[in-house]
């Protein structure tokens, strides 16, 4: 009867442990806390990008919220105005299209300027890529004759969806580290 209660005790504490473990080790992107995009971008650019281009992502009810660069030049609505209708439609990306996203583009035509993570809506991921292709592609295009080395800058872009699901669009000067820093800030 000993032996018997010490098998049942060692069976129950077995099970125990594994369930223990196999709750230890389950990994549910639902339950993590969402990133920050914008902390992101801000800290994998340079100093002078975070004065000169203002970092704008989904704000409350629909509306677009920035900040960094000339975000305080604006008043709310103003900046929500502007997102709205010049930057989106510069990156091409529809509201179905994402879940999250911070971005920075220029939108003046002597610079080529432009960084991006999007969190892809379900299913949506290759509609996202496609925009922010386009959008790379635009830039190559305006600049090939025009500023030569903008047109470089263009031609060094990067859109890629990395391991963490993200889209991840740079264009700018030293894309591949700007690249490297939002890559390695949305693994940690």
């Amino acid at each position: 009867m000993k032996s018997m209660t010490k098998r049942l005790l060692a069976a129950l504490l077995a099970v125990a442990a594994l369930f223990a473990l196999a709750g230890c080790s389950k990994s549910d992107k639902a339950d993590a806390a969402p990133k920050d995009y914008t902390k992101i971008l801000h800290d994998a650019r340079p100093d002078e990008d975070n004065e000169y281009y203002m970092i704008f992502s989904p704000g409350e009810d629909g509306k677009f919220t920035a900040q960094y660069g000339y975000s305080a030049e604006y008043e709310a609505d103003q900046l929500s105005d502007e997102v709205a209708n010049m930057m989106m439609p510069l990156l091409g990306l529809e509201d179905d299209m994402y879940d999250d996203f911070a971005a920075s583009v220029s939108g003046m035509m002597v610079r080529v300027y432009g960084v991006a993570i999007v969190k892809p809506a379900e299913g949506k991921t290759q509609d996202v890529v496609d925009a922010l292709d386009a959008y790379v592609q635009s830039q190559q295009k305006s600049m090939e004759h025009y500023l030569e080395d903008q047109y470089q800058i263009a031609s060094a872009a990067r859109v890629a969806t990395v391991p963490t699901g993200e889209v991840v669009m740079v264009c700018c000067e030293d894309s591949d580290t700007v690249f490297e820093n939002i890559k390695k800030a949305l693994a940690a």
